[in-house]
Parts: C-alpha cells; structure tokens; sequence
C-alpha cells in the first residue's frame, strides 16, 4: 500500500472515531443554558466553592458538568504546596502550576479523566487511553479556573488575583484557543495559566499574556 493511501486511512480512521463521539459537535462553542451559567459562575469572583462538591467539566466543551469531592486529605495534600515559601511573584506562579497538575491528579480519578493528553484531538492517536474522557482547550480552562478561585478564596494567593477566562483567535494566534489570566498585583503584569498543552498532571504552562495571546506554544521535546 502506498504511503499516500495509508495516511489517508489514518484520518479516515480518526475523524470515524471523532464523528462517533460527537466531537464535532462538542468541540464547537457551547451555548446551552448549563455551560453558559457554569461559566458566569466560575467567572465571578463572588462566587464560594466547597471542596465537598466542585464543579468540573468534560467532554469537550463542558459538554458534562461533574460535582466532585475531594477528601481532606487530598485537599490538605494540594494546600501543602503553598507551604513553601513565596517570596516572590515569580515563586508563586511556580506553585500555581504545580498545584493545578495536583488537581487534576486528584480530580481525574474521579471523572474518568486521568488518561487526558495534551491538545484536544491528539486522544485518537493515543488509543491506549480511549476508556478515559479527552478534555479541550474550554475544559481545561474552565477547570483551571475553577480551582484558581478555590485557591484564592482559601487565601492561598497572594502575589496574584485571578482575572478570568481569555481568548485568542488570528492569524498569528492560530485556531481559537482559551485559557485563564492572573494579574501580578504589584506590577499589574498579565500572566495566562495554560493546562491544554500537557496531559493530565503535568504542571501547567505560566506564560505571558502578550506572549501567549500571540500564538505562543509550547517547544517538542
């Protein structure tokens, strides 16, 4: 068989999967009344969480909202990261990273999750974790978002306030793509916090916001 034919088997093959799970569907802006509320929550400040019963989303385009629970134990786990001494902004945006990879160790179990890979498609090429639920770029910073306000609002911050959710779209930006904007409090610098590139746990990308809103990604390793 030749090379050409292969590759177009290999498409076929992965837009079949996608076709079968509704992903074009899904992974398209959702304008339903639940994902509509659930972002206007998630993005007021004012807004209280309980660790008893967070509110996580999946399947593309917060497609499924699933109440969580975290144990004490987990939580206590997650808030010992903020031990270590801040000192600095710069410190603090590190522990940030390291803290949203802790929430979706915790969080991914418990949603079926665990097995998310970085990008939005790239699962159908990793069809070893097709029993776990893929996340985009929506999920990922809704979650992210999510879990910033949990932090801020246990006072765990305090060189950042969280901003909010933020888009970019263009030519140099590349497709639509969404995450979350913190703002240095003394600076006023913008930084987005960016969990789509990686799979499940990794720490995510601190970046920038000028940077990022103009394409920036991630080098391959």
């Amino acid at each position: 068989m030749l090379l050409h034919d292969i590759s177009f088997l290999r498409i076929f093959f992965i837009l079949s999967l996608m076709w079968s799970t509704n992903v074009f569907g899904q992974g398209m802006p959702d304008v339903s009344e639940k994902k509509r509320l659930h972002i206007n929550k998630i993005n007021n400040p004012e807004t209280k969480f309980d660790i008893n019963r967070l509110p996580v989303c999946s399947r593309y385009g917060c497609s499924e909202i699933s109440d969580v629970s975290l144990t004490i134990e987990e939580w206590e786990g997650v808030r010992a990261i903020f031990n270590s001494p801040t000192l600095s902004s710069v410190d603090e945006r590190v522990l940030l990273s390291l803290a949203i990879g802790q929430m979706e160790v915790i969080v991914g179990t418990k949603n079926n999750t665990y097995g998310d890979v970085g990008g939005t498609f790239k699962i159908y090429l990793n069809l070893s974790h097709g029993k776990s639920d893929q996340l985009d770029c929506i999920d990922e910073s809704a979650n992210t978002l999510l879990y910033l306000r949990v932090f801020a609002q246990e006072k765990l911050l305090r060189w950042h306030e969280v901003s909010g959710l933020t888009s970019r779209i263009g030519f140099r930006a590349g497709y639509p793509h969404t995450a979350v904007r913190i703002i240095e409090n003394e600076s006023n610098d913008e930084y987005i916090i960016d969990s789509w590139f990686h799979a499940n746990g990794v720490p995510a990308e601190v970046i920038s916001y000028k940077l990022w809103k103009k394409g920036w990604k991630p080098l391959k390793k």
